[in-house]
């Protein structure tokens, strides 16, 4: 390969891959917190893992990590048609490209070459070849010098367009070009997955189910003799195809395989593919991936100076070898470590192609990779413009699916018409909502009364090992009826804190979890647009969706209130990111009279109909569109009071008057809602 060529590649791959600088930001209280917690969960996995010795318990745990998986997501959809087609065929010396079609659900077209040897005759043995995170694709250069490679030791390959990457783009411009690099994309689909209960894991693993199912129409195809190999990105589909799909005989996943507690540690969690929903409280690691394919080999391809942390990948190594070694076929999981950076290197290809070889053909062909002849990625193209949204009539994206998805559950929420006692039932169970301990010590650091304020320092350990911090202002003469609960949002700039304490409330203030300057993270597109997307992916690894945590914390207060201040009303003032919590909180305890929100999202379905989202994943608790939005929480409040003002769009957009009344439509058309109980306020 031209050097200069895969240069440029390694740099693309960095620049699009959700990679961040070991540690960074990673030492702020709340995520060290999570961590330790992580960390507990897996050192019980590890010590549970030790403890099988024969084969049958080894077994059972490879079943078990498997359906568990499966089960995090909801399982899979039906299989229908791939209704695959061949849209052009090119020849080559010793191989020839296919450009094929084919649909993993009903309109959701793959894009794929399909490489086949010419020089012999099949049925051959054959690679799955996933794609990492690149903007074309299939057609990068690493990529494709492994594909001609196997293709010319003998093997068919099948190379895909992941969602979001190639020819699968789901958000473009109105020029038709990707609108964000892929862990973007990923990640905006990943937000719309969570908020119907999905994961868009699923529909990488699905992707790959169906490829295989292509590849076995295919009559140049062994179907006993199936490998699958993939870097960064699709190192980690490489991950999920070897340990669900069991017709994958042999596997090569690069530069991806390291250890939970290694990638908490150092670059932390990334973008939305490469996250499940509980993984970290169910004690599944990267050591399971490997460890779920018993008896089937695995090749852990790894660089010394990746940003997935080495040190996790020898552990996992290690630990996983010991697996093999319990079942008697210790020779058929290895490693290599190539002295470079991330990135599919030669190192790498070419342990792979040995690897294949091995186990596929039974062969040892150790001769090193030669420079390879490559396509520009236009000449593999399966489509006429170059993206599937724009050359086929009919086809759908994700956006399209989900979308879907979410409209037929507001028509089941509809039809269920929950009660209040049933919907907060429901509400705690999203949330992971714990009940806080009936009796909470709170420990106070009371200032010096200045201009008739008595200004006093609150703490108390919510849980173990994390201590809420807070503030009580209130005047020395206190005349109101009310004592107000303050969320801040340290991204949002208001004067209301001061007018409140000017009007002589007690305030009792404080940054919700995650919301403090401190908890505030800057690097790639993916914090551009989504915050600190760390810290909610290890939230929600252990199975805590941080919006849950939020409400813990404020109905944590709200029990102070009502012992610190008796027979007072309680009210909430909100801002920004704060809103949602402030909102599920008060639709949870009708001890809040009164809630004020400025400047938040007031529709997580709005997401679904918008150009793409801006810090939205915040505030998600996987399936909340299942039992609620946020109009139909603002109704469970009613009738205490609800006042909504400059309240933004996913993409952060003031909405305007009328954009409002479209979102409470139904909760203004209910006899019990009042201009008195609802102020909608869009500013000027």
């Amino acid at each position: 390969m031209n050097n200069l060529r895969f240069l440029k590649y390694l740099m693309v791959s960095a620049l699009f891959f959700a990679g961040s600088s070991p540690g960074k930001g990673f030492e702020t209280p709340i995520y060290q917190h999570l961590l330790d917690q992580a960390r507990d969960r897996l050192a019980e996995r590890d010590r549970h893992v030790a403890s099988l010795v024969d084969p049958a318990s080894l077994e059972a745990r490879r079943d078990w990590v498997r359906q568990t998986l499966i089960d995090s997501f909801g399982g899979f959809p039906e299989k229908t048609p791939l209704n695959g087609r061949t849209v052009w065929t090119k020849d080559f010396d010793g191989y020839k490209i296919e450009g094929v079609l084919y649909e993993s659900q009903p309109g959701l077209y793959v894009t794929a070459n399909l490489y086949i040897p010419t020089e012999e005759k099949g049925p051959f043995p054959a690679v799955l070849g996933p794609c990492g995170h690149s903007n074309v694709g299939k057609a990068a250069d690493a990529y494709q010098s492994a594909w001609i490679n196997l293709a010319k030791r003998g093997f068919v390959v099948l190379s895909f367009d992941p969602v979001g990457q190639g020819e699968r783009m789901a958000y473009l411009t109105e020029e038709g070009k990707a609108r964000f690099g892929p862990t973007t994309e990923h990640t905006m689909l990943g937000v719309q997955a969570l908020l119907i209960g999905g994961n868009i894991a699923r529909e990488f693993i699905w992707d790959g189910i169906r490829s295989i199912d292509y590849l076995l129409t295919r009559p140049e195809v062994d179907p006993n003799r199936i490998g699958c190999t993939g870097n960064s990105g699709g190192g980690t589909q490489t991950a999920y195809f070897m340990c669900i799909d069991r017709r994958i005989q042999a596997a090569a996943p690069s530069c991806y395989i390291t250890s939970l507690e290694r990638l908490y540690s150092t670059i932390g969690p990334q973008d939305a593919e490469q996250n499940f929903v509980g993984q970290a409280a169910l004690g599944i690691d990267h050591a399971d991936y490997v460890e779920a394919c018993i008896p089937r080999p695995v090749l852990i391809c790894a660089a010394s100076n990746d940003f997935f942390d080495i040190d996790g990948t020898w552990k996992t190594f290690r630990e996983a070898k010991n697996f093999f070694q319990r079942y008697g076929i210790p020779e058929r999981v290895d490693i290599i470590e190539a002295p470079d950076t991330h990135g599919f290197s030669k190192p790498r290809r070419t342990r792979a192609y040995h690897w294949m070889e091995r186990w596929l053909k039974g062969g040892s062909d150790y001769t090193p990779e030669p420079e390879t002849e490559l396509q520009p990625p236009e000449n593999l193209l399966c489509t006429e413009s170059g993206q599937v949204a724009l050359s086929i009539e009919g086809a759908r994206s994700l956006c399209d699916i989900y979308r879907d998805e979410a409209l037929a559950l507001k028509r089941e929420r509809k039809e269920e018409n929950l009660d209040l006692a049933s919907l907060q039932e429901e509400l705690r169970k999203t949330l992971r909502l714990e009940k806080s301990p009936d009796s909470l010590e709170w420990k106070r650091k009371e200032a010096k009364p200045e201009a008739g304020m008595v200004t006093t320092h609150l703490t108390v350990e919510i849980e173990p090992g994390w201590e809420l911090e807070t503030r009580l202002d209130r005047p020395q003469s206190d005349p109101s009826d009310s004592v107000v609960l303050w969320l801040e949002d340290a991204l949002y700039e208001s004067e209301g804190f001061s007018d409140l304490i000017e009007k002589g409330f007690p305030v009792l203030s404080y940054a919700p979890r995650g919301l403090s300057n401190k908890d505030r993270l800057s690097g790639n597109s993916l914090y551009e647009h989504f915050g600190n997307f760390p810290l909610y992916f290890l939230a929600l690894h252990l199975d805590r969706p941080l919006a849950g945590q939020r409400v813990l914390d404020i109905l944590a207060c709200v029990d102070f209130l009502e012992r610190e201040f008796p027979g007072k009303k309680i009210e909430i003032f909100s801002e920004g990111r704060a809103v949602p919590p402030a909102l599920l909180s008060a639709a949870l305890d009708e001890r809040i009279t009164e809630v004020h929100g400025e400047g938040g999202l007031v529709s997580w379905e709005s997401i679904f109909d918008s150009s793409h989202s801006v810090d939205c994943l915040s505030n998600i608790a996987p399936g909340i569109l299942k039992v609620a939005d946020i109009p139909e929480l603002v109704e469970a409040i009613q009738p205490r009071k609800v006042f909504l003002k400059d309240a933004i769009s996913p993409t952060g957009e003031t909405l305007e008057n009328d954009e409002m009344l479209t979102l409470f439509q139904d909760v203004l058309g209910k006899g019990s809602s009042t201009p008195g109980n609802l102020s909608l306020d869009a500013g000027e």
